[in-house]
């Protein structure tokens, strides 16, 4: 009796790693977004393709994730490990936007299960460069990492996260409502969360 429930047990596992490997199967997407397009995305010294990517890979793969592209310092990064996902800006503690920590080779962060968006650096930018380019990717970074929550503000028409694209975007007390009013139509046009992150920097030109 032992014996038929065994094999009645071993088949019912066999049957169920089998459902699991057709119902996840063993690659898994994974997306790769710059804020330059065509940037040159590599596994492990692999070319996956070209910005904006997606494209699948062994499921739970490991390695350097390298991305690169003419007239910007290349960046790297360890493939499911640890992710940069600190904020370009510090505004919600009433910081400004930039950090102590170097971004002369840009940064990445996760911004959903297996999307990574990378900011890449200007090669040999001046200082006014330097800190243009920390500012937008600072707002970009803002707005990716907090999507639901500044939505979620803009509904209600206010809230801290809010009250940070106000100040990031030097928007007039007099001005707000009629800004807050725009930042929905803008979400509302968007159809990805990059789309809205690029169209809310545009909001700094």
């Amino acid at each position: 009796m032992k014996s038929a429930q065994s094999v009645v047990v071993l088949l019912l596992g066999l049957t169920l790693a089998g459902c699991a490997t057709l119902i996840s199967g063993s690659t898994q997407p994974l997306t790769v977004n710059a804020n330059v397009d065509g940037a040159e995305v590599f596994l492990n010294d692999q070319l996956l393709g070209t910005t904006p990517l997606t494209v699948k890979v062994k499921r739970g793969q490991e390695g350097v994730l390298r991305v690169r592209a003419e007239g910007y310092q290349p960046y790297q990064i360890a493939l499911n490990k640890d992710i940069n996902t600190v904020f370009f800006v510090n505004l919600l503690s009433g910081g400004t936007f930039g950090s102590s920590t170097d971004y002369s080779t840009g940064a990445m962060y996760k911004y959903e299960p297996s999307s990574f968006m990378v900011s890449l650096m200007p090669g040999e930018p001046t200082t006014a460069e330097r800190i243009e380019w920390q500012r937008r990717e600072g707002l970009r970074s803002f707005v990716l990492l907090n999507n639901q929550a500044i939505v979620t503000d803009l509904a209600a028409g206010e809230g801290e996260y809010v009250d940070v694209l106000v100040d990031a975007l030097a928007v007039r007390s007099e001005g707000r409502a009629e800004a807050i009013e725009r930042w929905r139509s803008v979400y509302a046009a968007s159809k990805t969360v990059i789309e809205f992150a690029e169209m809310m920097v545009a909001e700094l030109d």
